[in-house]
């Protein structure tokens, strides 16, 4: 699924009637675009072996996974697999028992990932952080790049708040970015995606 957020939609007018300073995010970058990814088990799964690794690295071990697992990571499989076998693949133990959580939590139907379109994010985000290794963060991306939420908004995430230091001439505590970004709902989503292109720019 596409989701596309754009500068000149009805809501990046209504966030700059709110907050005027909000208005430099709108001028470089005009439309920001992403696929939502569809497999909601695997994109879990990514952000477990990504966590505190290179893309490169996690990209590599990805493959590795991928190329023992014929193409189809289930939970079937990461339950089924020894951990000698997992740990020549590049998982670290920890990991191996962060993906043997989420496997079993899915495989018991705490996680069910048929019907999580249609759960609210406070109850995405109190069944992902039962997963062993998925936190607050972990959780707010997938809701905005898995589910693509429109309301969504990553105090925690250290991007955000250099962008929002660079925008408003401070720094800002993971209180203080949370609590400015209050008068942004319900687009929330839109204004975090802005802000890490703002950031780049």
């Amino acid at each position: 699924m596409l989701i596309t957020f754009t500068a000149a939609s009805a809501e990046a007018r209504a966030l700059i009637e709110k907050d005027p300073s909000l208005s430099p995010l709108f001028e470089k970058t005009k439309v920001v675009s992403f696929n939502a990814d569809g497999n909601h088990f695997l994109a879990l799964v990514e952000a477990i072996i990504a966590q505190q690794l290179s893309g490169k690295a996690a990209a590599s071990i990805l493959a590795k996974i991928n190329k023992a697992f014929a193409n189809e990571i289930t939970k079937e499989k990461i339950l089924q697999a020894k951990d000698e076998e997992l740990r020549e693949l590049g998982l670290s133990r920890q990991k191996i028992s962060y993906l043997r959580s989420l496997a079993e939590l899915t495989r018991e139907g705490v996680l069910d990932f048929a019907n999580i379109k249609n759960q609210s994010d406070q109850d995405i985000f109190e069944a992902l952080i039962k997963v062993k290794g998925i936190g607050k963060w972990t959780v707010e991306m997938f809701l905005l790049f898995s589910l693509g939420r429109r309301d969504v908004f990553s105090a925690g995430d250290l991007g955000i708040r250099n962008a929002l230091k660079k925008l408003y001439g401070r720094e800002f505590s993971v209180k203080e970015a949370e609590e400015l970004s209050r008068k942004w709902e319900p687009y929330r989503s839109l204004v975090t995606h802005f802000l890490w292109h703002y950031l780049e720019s």
